[in-house]
């Protein structure tokens, strides 16, 4: 991203011709963009398509000190929508950010993140097992809301023993 924003600036400077337009950052998001994003590239700026993620269950067993195993049962649908409005859903196997997070300190909206990294999700029914350092009190998919997605509540959950 930082590169293409850079391409961008040096090539439309401002006050100097050609100004630039959104199909000019656009093709700069291409050219910097590995051949294993472009999916998402399409996803965001071609085609109206969302996801419909959600954790169904969160839980947490400590195996050791200082070792805690959550486990998520996960659910995963992406779907476009056409001009006309017609909804039509689409094979995913898209990379997802999954997070486990820490109990919340006094003052802290939420707790700090023991786990974020993004894991490759398919359509349907899933489960994710990751390793923490620490008793996790949250934990789900998106956490952060970065994909397009209309039932966002559902994202987390709190952790079940």
């Amino acid at each position: 991203m930082n590169r293409a924003l850079r391409t961008l600036l040096e090539n439309h400077r401002p006050a100097a011709a050609p100004l630039a337009t959104t199909l000019d950052l656009y093709r700069e998001l291409q050219a910097a963009t590995p051949d294993s994003l472009r999916y998402l590239l399409r996803d965001l700026f071609e085609t109206n398509t969302y996801w419909e993620l959600g954790t169904k269950q969160a839980t947490a067993k400590q195996l050791q000190p200082g070792t805690w195993q959550v486990t998520l049962a996960v659910r995963a649908r992406k779907a476009v929508v056409d001009s006309a409005g017609g909804e039509r859903e689409v094979p995913m196997h898209d990379w997802v950010e999954v997070g486990v997070f820490a109990p919340a300190e006094k003052g802290e909206p939420s707790g700090q993140p023991l786990y974020l990294r993004k894991h490759r999700l398919r359509s349907g029914q899933q489960t994710i097992t990751v390793p923490v350092k620490r008793q996790p009190t949250r934990a789900g998919l998106d956490p952060y809301h970065l994909l397009i997605d209309l039932q966002r509540e559902d994202n987390l959950k709190d952790i079940g023993s």
